[in-house]
């Protein structure tokens, strides 16, 4: 049988004039059903079949009530609430049957911060009764899943109060252990047959409801009796058919929720859900199933056969008196023909339970002083409210200039870059001007190389030429930077000279460096950039710059640079001659406080700018730096790093705007003032774009 859809609009209440109906309720849960349904002509019986008592041990479930009444341990404390039932148990535990002493027992801790969460309208009702408003009801699916489908995410949390029956699925305490939460359970009441000897509730006698015991209802609907039976959990479905699903074959059946319609339907019975569990919505279910005419013999067709007794052996007949006449059946409550008085009944929710999946059509009500999704709603609002930014005057674009080069020569591992000639070299950096660019960091690539890394000092070198045409070029209108190290122009391919034993000799490399510190800066640079990682590298250049009378130039320390695996595609860039690591001078991935130790001596060296490389794999690194440093920081968004996301958005696992976008941002939100990026251009383009200023 098709289940009804959203608004089961189409449903006629005529059908269920004269039907013969079931409710699995006590009178004092299904009086507003019992009053609607008769109202329409429906003959209407009650079989309460189970009823809440109290479990024999009350001991765990008052232990739990006493945490939650306990104001030290309430902050970051939920009581989770998931029937009605529970919040009758709960105030019977408290010695609360009809007043509102509950919510004064824990009035102490919600003022310490207890919150307190309900599986729906029912539910929170009955806990405003009990003076303990909830903080928390689900917007959609009234069960268990659907409080945990609304649970708000929390950055610690912290511990759950669970009271529950003894019936209860996991499925509240699984998923908020799986969230992190630690979650103390307590049985708060038991399912019996019905009638207990000590109900939870004991509701007043009502004359104009009959209430079936079992053995009734049995009876009646093997008499074909019943057109319907309303089936309000799955608890009760079971006590009914008790193993033999049978006895509700040809019978017309209407679930609660969809939880009762799965279990009915794997018992293989078809039962309809109601689409509120509202009076209003099942009283649309009933008719709706009742109005099909083929409704029962489809029914009847898919319910499992009455397995038949054993025969009995034949008995030869015996000599004597006739045999009594069989017994008359045991006589059953007939349905009643008299209407229920028709005086108007409230329309609040049909209760629930956790096992019923209760689904309403109305947003959360959460008790929030702050909603930050305010500032989210529009571009313009998301704009105005942003907390960093990046603008085309925080970018530096690194590029490579090879010698002997008529033309660019793309790089095969960095799809996009390429290594200029000098022509294309000035035409680039006039593009980067043009755009707004903070700088352009210049690399150079060398036609011959040898042990000291000559070409690197020499005036005529492929760098120091390329430094004088850029800033002939674009003069103060864009940052000029070299990159200052010996790896591009070794014939070894390290950053220092080597000792008679091949290592680095760092006290032999600082001569060198202090010589190609003038050469640059008279080459035309604005700012040069160590990056070989030497001990004393800043120092010692900051003093050849200063003696030869370069005052002004800056110095930009790779103060923290690690000796990382994403640097491949550079050394494809630059040709490098490499033949192991850079691991004895370059910092350890490791090492997290050595990097302030290194920026601390290169600010005391002189440094007037100071550089994490690499970035996106070193934000910690960065924002630790960026935290205690009184001069600008930059970071690098190395080759490798540009590799990647070019690599995975043209397989189209990534958007490729998006991912360069928010790569770069998050260096810039860990604190980098500029970044080195092979992407500049295209966000300075971008940037202009999205801010009208193309």
């Amino acid at each position: 049988m098709p289940r009804p859809g959203p608004a089961d609009r189409s449903a006629d209440p005529a059908a269920l004039r004269g039907a013969r109906v079931v409710v699995t309720r006590s009178a004092d849960r299904a009086r507003e059903l019992v009053g609607l349904l008769r109202g329409h002509g429906a003959r209407v019986r009650l079989a309460p079949l189970l009823e809440a008592t109290l479990p024999p041990d009350t001991a765990p479930v008052t232990a739990l009530l006493d945490r939650a009444a306990d104001p030290a341990s309430a902050a970051r404390t939920w009581l989770a609430v998931t029937s009605v039932t529970t919040v009758r148990a709960l105030r019977a535990v408290a010695g609360d049957p009809a007043g509102a002493p509950l919510g004064d027992r824990l009035a102490p801790a919600r003022r310490a911060g207890l919150r307190v969460a309900a599986v729906g309208d029912a539910t929170a009702a009955a806990l405003a009764a009990a003076g303990l408003p909830p903080d928390l009801v689900p917007g959609t699916a009234h069960s268990a899943a659907g409080l945990l489908a609304d649970w708000p995410p929390e950055p610690a949390p912290g511990t759950v109060l669970l009271p529950l029956s003894a019936r209860a699925r996991p499925v509240l305490e699984t998923g908020l252990t799986r969230r992190g939460y630690r979650v103390l359970t307590a049985t708060a009441y038991e399912t019996v047959p019905w009638p207990a000897a000590a109900p939870l509730v004991r509701p007043a006698p009502d004359d104009d409801v009959a209430e079936l015991h079992r053995s009734d209802l049995l009876a009646v609907l093997a008499g074909g009796e019943v057109d319907a039976v309303v089936l309000t959990a799955p608890s009760h479905l079971a006590e009914l058919v008790g193993g033999d699903p049978a006895v509700l074959a040809g019978t017309v059946l209407v679930a609660i929720g969809e939880p009762t319609r799965r279990a009915a339907a794997d018992l293989g019975l078809p039962a309809v859900a109601a689409v509120l569990p509202t009076p209003e919505g099942i009283r649309d279910a009933l008719a709706r199933a009742l109005a099909d005419p083929g409704r029962t013999a489809r029914a009847a067709a898919a319910a499992p056969a009455p397995t038949p007794p054993d025969p009995a052996p034949p008995t030869p007949p015996v000599p004597g008196p006739p045999a009594p006449a069989p017994a008359a059946p045991a006589p059953t409550t007939p349905f009643p023909t008299t209407p229920f008085p028709t005086t108007p009944f409230p329309t609040t929710p049909f209760p629930t339970t956790e096992e019923t999946n209760s689904v309403t059509h109305r947003t959360p009500r959460y008790d929030l002083v702050s909603r930050p999704r305010r500032l989210r709603t529009t571009p313009a609002v998301r704009r105005l409210a942003a907390q960093t930014r990046v603008h085309p005057s925080d970018l530096i674009l690194p590029v490579f200039v090879r010698e002997g080069l008529a033309e660019p020569a793309p790089l095969g591992s960095m799809p996009g870059v390429v290594q200029h000639s000098l022509d294309s070299l000035r035409r680039a950096a006039a593009e980067a001007a043009a755009k707004g660019l903070g700088g352009f960091m210049v690399f150079g690539v060398p036609a011959e190389r040898d042990p000291q890394g000559s070409a690197g000092c020499d005036p005529e070198g492929i760098l120091n030429r390329a430094l004088r045409a850029v800033r002939a070029e674009v003069g103060d209108d864009l940052v000029v930077m070299a990159d200052l190290c010996l790896d591009e122009f070794t014939d070894h391919g390290h950053c220092g000279v080597l000792a008679d034993d091949g290592t680095v000799d760092n006290d032999a490399t600082l001569e060198v460096y202090g010589r190609m510190a003038v050469a640059q800066a008279e080459a035309g640079a604005h700012v040069l950039g160590p990056s070989g990682m030497m001990d004393g590298q800043v120092g010692v250049i900051r003093s050849a710059l200063d003696e030869a009378g370069h005052p002004d130039v800056a110095v930009l320390a790779y103060s923290a640079k690690y000796s990382s695996a994403f640097y491949g595609p550079f050394r494809e860039a630059v040709d490098s001659q490499l033949q192991g690591d850079r691991r004895t001078y370059q910092m350890d991935p490791a090492n997290r406080r050595e990097a302030l130790h290194e920026l601390q001596l290169d600010l005391d060296e002189g440094a007037d700018m100071v550089m994490v490389k690499p970035a996106m794999s070193y934000l910690d690194i960065l924002r630790d730096v960026a935290e205690v440093s009184p001069v600008p920081v930059a970071a690098y968004q190395i080759s490798g790093e540009y590799a990647m996301i070019e690599a995975a958005a043209a397989n189209g696992w990534i958007d490729r705007k998006a991912a360069i976008q928010e790569s770069v941002l998050s260096i810039r939100r860990a604190g980098a003032d500029s970044v080195l990026t092979y992407f500049a251009v295209e966000l300075a383009d971008w940037f202009r774009d999205e801010n009208g200023l193309s």
